[in-house]
């Protein structure tokens, strides 16, 4: 009978680093044999730092509390900040589902970690006991950081073990990396001390100060053994290979998964360790045929290699394109067309629908929107809008067919600034895959930005024309605009033939409505006149407010017109007085107004047309004065 996949959530930091991906990739084989698939929350908040809380890497797990999974596994050695772990734990507490605390523990919770310090004392144990030496000095990680000073303590106590006394200066910090790897190598050498090994804390010092060594002319293993801690791939590639201290990873996998199995009470504390394996290699002079690369080893060492190279290329093309982009919907198309080399993997982009609101019409109503999808190597772009209770539309089926056994699930953010989140489905997964994902996360967040930043820096530029073309009052178009826009329109060549006519429009006694009844209703009796010209010159025609109260307006028909003064004046009356808010002011809007007009033709003077709509609509209010005084 059909049984579906139970879900494990992964958590934790820095997928892309060996450790974590050898770790995963046994997860993923042991959950295949006991019928889980795993979701991995990838958190990019490895160092402590103060960010929007409501806006960054909790939506991670907001998501995941929507999903039915049956335990959570927290990776807490890459997750520095506490409150994150607090939410985390919170999760598991809200479903009723154990909580597996790797490297670090966690109260009331199921813990399990390496023996770091019996691994990192079986390898100072081996330079001592097997090649004898005595004068060791070591690398160490950071100061304060726990694991260093974990592998500081075993390499003291193997020390006394063997009746050799610490020496302060034999002991320097290399941070976990190259450079200042470097640096304390060269300070020992430097020193003058005589040296028979130096243990590092991890293997990319390691191989930094064997290199460094080999620079300064020293030979190892012959003149000083040098060994390592963690067992990355590297190590075992460099020569000479680094001895090293390797996690035993598929015993981890095979007990994370068979607590999370046999597990009966999701609140009962317990306490779990996995052994290390010691990796002897040419660093040390324990040179072993198993140190030459076979074959499939070289084999994945060119392909990873080569899909390097051309996932450079595939991620330059959409950022050189994003680049230039000011719609989301063109960079779902141009993600479409450029990241084809990964048809193999499921991938999936969801992103807020706001993102996409001022693009798509009605999608407001829904939380996410898919903004690219590619399964079974098709692919799509912008799709379903959906609400985060789906996660994925289709999510079940995805998690029940064949083209993954794992989801790798990572933010896509600028700074503070979310976007949505990406959905990488893999099987039989490599390091590459896992890296690739966070590649594709990395540049696809700063292509979203690079298109946000854009659409708004567009906003803006159409804003500042709009305030350069506008009335700031009326809403309609200034002198600048107006003349830009008149001279579009009898420049068109589906204008020529076509007549157009000029208005020239003075508001009567402004001045007298300011005077009496304050610049407020002033500026209400100028509003409502553009409103009226506007809806005069709607049509077939624009309109404009020079300043003050003065005002324009052009339309353009297929025939000649003829409009007298009195009868603009009465269109725009019946619009005034159908307004409730004109009609029972104690004074009246009006105006006086001047017309001339012409056909559009390539000698058309729009210039010479204004002058004698002005003329006429001087001579409009001088005859309307008389009128009224006499």
């Amino acid at each position: 009978m059909y049984e579906p996949k139970k879900l494990i959530a992964f958590m934790g930091g820095m997928f892309d680093q060996e450790k974590n991906s050898n770790f995963i990739r046994e997860l993923e084989k042991e959950s295949i044999k006991q019928g889980y698939f795993i979701v991995a929350f990838s958190f990019s908040e490895t160092t402590v730092w103060d960010q929007d809380r409501d806006n960054c890497e909790l939506k991670l797990i907001d998501l995941c509390a929507h999903l039915d999974i049956k335990a959570i596994i927290v990776q807490l050695e890459f997750i520095k900040n506490d409150y994150l772990v607090v939410a985390i734990n919170k999760l598991g507490r809200m479903k009723g589902i154990p909580v597996i605390a790797m490297e670090k523990h966690l109260p009331g919770r199921i813990n399990i970690s390496m023996r770091y310090k019996d691994g990192f004392k079986s390898i100072v144990r081996h330079v001592i006991e097997v090649h004898g030496c005595r004068r060791i000095n070591m690398i160490a990680g950071p100061k304060g950081d726990h694991f260093s000073e974990n592998r500081i303590e075993a390499y003291k106590e193997v020390l006394a073990e063997n009746g050799i006394a610490f020496e302060e200066k034999r002991l320097l910090y290399g941070d976990f990396w190259d450079r200042p790897a470097r640096d304390a190598t060269r300070e020992f050498i430097e020193s003058g001390d005589e040296i028979d090994a130096i243990v590092c804390a991890n293997d990319a010092m390691a191989i930094a100060c064997a290199d460094e060594l080999i620079v300064l002319g020293y030979r190892v293993p012959e003149d000083i053994i040098v060994t390592g801690f963690d067992g990355i791939k590297s190590g075992f590639f460099n020569v000479p290979a680094i001895s090293t201290v390797e996690p035993d990873y598929e015993s981890e996998a095979k007990k994370v998964i068979g607590l999370i199995r046999d597990n009966k009470d999701a609140n009962e504390q317990s306490e779990h360790s996995v052994d290390f394996r010691l990796k002897l290699r040419s660093s040390c002079g324990c040179y072993k045929a198993e140190d030459i690369l076979s074959p499939t080893e070289i084999n994945v060492l060119s392909s990873s290699y080569a899909d390097v190279n051309w996932a450079v290329n595939s991620i330059n093309n959409l950022m050189a394109e994003a680049s230039v982009l000011e719609s989301m919907c063109d960079l779902s198309k141009t993600i479409a067309t450029t990241l084809w080399l990964w048809k193999r993997q499921f991938q999936f982009v969801g992103v807020f629908s706001d993102l996409l609101a001022p693009e798509i019409e009605g999608i407001d109503a829904y939380r996410y929107i898919t903004m690219f999808r590619s399964e079974n190597g098709e692919r799509s772009g912008i799709g379903t809008a959906y609400d985060e209770s789906e996660f994925i539309p289709g999510f079940e089926d995805i998690i029940n067919g064949d083209e993954s056994n794992l989801l790798l699930v990572r933010l896509l953010h600028a700074g503070n600034q979310v976007f949505g989140y990406l959905v990488y489905g893999t099987k039989n997964t490599t390091n590459r895959d896992i890296r690739r994902c966070e590649e594709f996360g990395m540049f696809l967040s700063s292509a979203i930005n690079a298109v946000v930043a854009n659409r708004n820096l567009a906003k803006m530029r159409h804003e500042i024309e709009q305030v350069s073309v506008l009335d700031y009052l009326t809403g309609i178009y200034n002198r600048r605009g107006f003349m830009a826009e008149l001279k579009k329109m009898v420049e068109s060549a589906n204008n020529f033939g076509k007549y157009l006519t000029i208005f020239s429009i003075d508001m009567d006694r402004l001045k007298y409505i300011n005077d009496m009844f304050g610049h407020a209703q002033g500026d209400f009796a100028i509003k409502c006149m553009a409103e009226a010209i506007a809806h005069f010159a709607s049509r077939n025609g624009i309109s404009a407010r020079y300043g003050g109260d003065e005002f324009a307006c052009a339309i353009i028909t297929d025939t000649e017109v003829e409009l007298p003064p009195d009868v603009v004046r009465s269109r725009l009356d019946l619009f005034l007085m159908a307004k409730e808010s004109v009609a029972g002011k104690e004074y009246k809007i009006a105006a006086s107004i001047g017309s001339a007009g012409g056909m559009i033709c390539n000698t058309i003077d729009v210039q010479s047309l204004m002058d004698i709509a002005d003329e006429a609509m001087y001579a409009d209010k001088k005859a309307r004065k008389q009128s009224r005084d006499s």
